[in-house]
């Protein structure tokens, strides 16, 4: 428009008065307006408040994943909502009782948590339900127990449950690169899901800075863990003819 009308006129401040006539314009409007983006919403309060490492977890399951016996196991996920690390366990069967010996076994090695979430499987409803028949006050006179907290996310609002479904993205993408169609052992499987563990546990939880005066971005490791060398020998490097055996299930 200013190109045109600077063919037979010149206005002063031409640029500006265009602008501020087009501004007015309510057909202009309605095609130049933008929606309105609402910011992130605030963390629940069990996400930043301060506690020991996997008090407050959020649980879930991924898989299956096929063994060389043909039978199909899942890979049970506790994530700890403050510190982000993550723990993870093999079951066998989508069962309450399955899961319910995965949550001993965490129990037994990462300590007790006061509060779950998880969203509304059967397996972990039925786990829920036997719990629930407890006598926790009983339980709660005779010994130090006390009753853990279950929070089930809405049905249809699996976005409540993004802390946790981040990393099951994550460790499948580990998965598909590291055994890509490669079929495993039970042991050989669990060896491969610990790794990923750690590698998980060993991502920074900030930003890394380009400085190298900032200082070293805090990980979940350094919460689990004083040692923080984990690195082992690759077995598979030593025994050629395993190696060999190996690559025909990549073929």
């Amino acid at each position: 428009m200013q190109s045109l009308i600077r063919e037979r006129f010149w206005i002063i401040r031409a640029r500006k008065t265009i602008k501020s006539i087009l501004n007015e314009c309510f057909i202009c409007a309605r095609f130049k307006v933008k929606s309105l983006s609402s910011g992130p919403s605030p963390l629940p309060p069990d996400r930043v408040t301060d506690c020991a490492i996997f008090e407050v977890v959020g649980i879930d399951l991924a898989g299956p994943l096929f063994l060389k016996t043909g039978q199909k196991v899942w890979i049970t996920l506790f994530t700890c909502a403050v510190y982000r690390a993550l723990h993870l366990e093999l079951v066998n069967a989508l069962s309450s009782d399955a899961f319910l010996l995965a949550l001993r076994r965490f129990i037994a090695r990462r300590g007790r948590p006061r509060i779950i979430y998880c969203d509304n499987g059967t397996n972990f409803r039925g786990a829920f339900n036997d719990l629930a028949k407890l006598d926790w006050h009983k339980i709660s006179r005779e010994t130090s127990t006390q009753k853990i907290v279950w929070k089930f996310i809405p049905p249809t609002a699996a976005s409540w449950g993004g802390w946790w479904e981040r990393l099951v993205r994550i460790i499948k993408e580990l998965l598909r690169r590291s055994l890509g169609k490669s079929i495993l052992s039970y042991e050989e499987l669990s060896t491969v899901i610990y790794d990923c563990e750690f590698l998980i546990n060993s991502r920074p939880l900030t930003y890394i800075s380009e400085n190298p005066q900032e200082l070293i971005p805090l990980t979940p490791a350094m919460f689990l863990i004083e040692n923080r060398c984990s690195d082992t020998t690759d077995i598979d490097k030593l025994n050629s003819r395993d190696l060999r055996k190996r690559m025909k299930y990549r073929i």
